[in-house]
């Protein structure tokens, strides 16, 4: 395969950020990635040092640090930028596993009209494990779900997606050059820059896909803080007039659970719905429960 651009932007979240590098030194072929570093003037000294000692200890490890913060998507923007090949944005608050990269190269370069492609996760209702709910999918760990969703992810696939969620999402560099970067002065401190992304690319006739022959851990939100809803809000009134059948999409897309039977698996043998939780979630829970196990 050929080798990829693993971009990792970084603004503080230090633990989080050391567990995603050594998750993808863990599981990662060395030849087959470029570890781009993209501290966005990270406050927390401690990142600096952490991302020099990387890229010192390793030949395929680069510190790249902003002169002033960029935000999110510009700071992507400029990992963009320095990157000749095909690039995989992936958060610091993630953990890859074995055979990820290999399994998103694959299917990315089954079909040149696939522009980008997200692996199966715990976050977000695009490729939810258990469940499209991630307030759910989060009371089980990342040993739990990964355990068992390498005991029903036998059949290697792809499922078109009208969108892709930006936690981890593989871009093939035809697709940067034909679609262009992320729009950072819309979206300047981020969430739903890669939403435009992608309908941008879908409006070239080029394809999103969720592979599931790869799956990677999300915790979710850790950089943004308590900004977190503030952002989803303003960006989600952005979206929706620039693509108005933007929700419509979505969710004719979880209505048909492509990965039902996936998940129907995953939820008979995690004990379900004995998880302790608060009684609005468990609602929540009882009705996912009997959304994928019937029929």
């Amino acid at each position: 395969m050929d080798k990829v651009d693993i971009l990792l932007p970084i603004y503080n979240s230090y633990e989080e950020t050391k567990n995603c590098i050594e998750s993808i030194l863990a599981h990662t072929s060395e030849n087959s990635y470029n570890l781009f570093l993209l501290d966005d003037k990270s406050p927390d000294v401690r990142i600096e040092q952490l991302t020099k000692e990387y890229s010192k200890l390793h030949a395929n490890i680069f510190a790249v640090r902003n002169e002033t913060n960029l935000g999110f998507p510009g700071n992507v923007n400029n990992g963009f930028k320095i990157s000749e090949n095909d690039v995989i944005v992936l958060n610091s608050d993630t953990l890859v596993s074995p055979g990820w990269l290999e399994g998103l190269w694959t299917i990315a370069n089954s079909d040149e009209r696939i522009a980008a492609v997200n692996p199966m996760s715990n976050y977000g209702i695009i490729s939810g494990l258990p469940t499209a709910n991630s307030e759910i999918n989060s009371l089980f760990t990342f040993e739990e779900i990964y355990k068992l969703y390498i005991k029903y992810s036998s059949v290697q696939r792809s499922v078109e997606s009208p969108l892709l969620i930006g936690y981890c999402m593989y871009m093939k560099r035809s697709a940067l050059n034909s679609v262009g970067l992320f729009d950072s002065e819309t979206f300047k401190r981020g969430y739903g820059e890669e939403s435009d992304w992608c309908m941008r690319a879908r409006k070239q006739g080029l394809k999103l896909v969720v592979a599931t022959n790869a799956y990677v851990h999300h915790i979710g939100g850790v950089s943004f803080g308590a900004e977190k809803e503030k952002l989803r809000s303003t960006s989600r009134e952005i979206l929706l007039k620039r693509y108005p059948n933007i929700d419509f999409e979505l969710e004719q897309f979880v209505k048909n659970n492509y990965f039902k039977d996936m998940r129907k698996g995953i939820i008979k043998e995690l004990g379900f719905v004995k998880r302790k939780t608060t009684v609005p979630l468990k609602l929540k829970m009882i009705k996912h429960y009997f959304l994928n196990l019937k029929g």
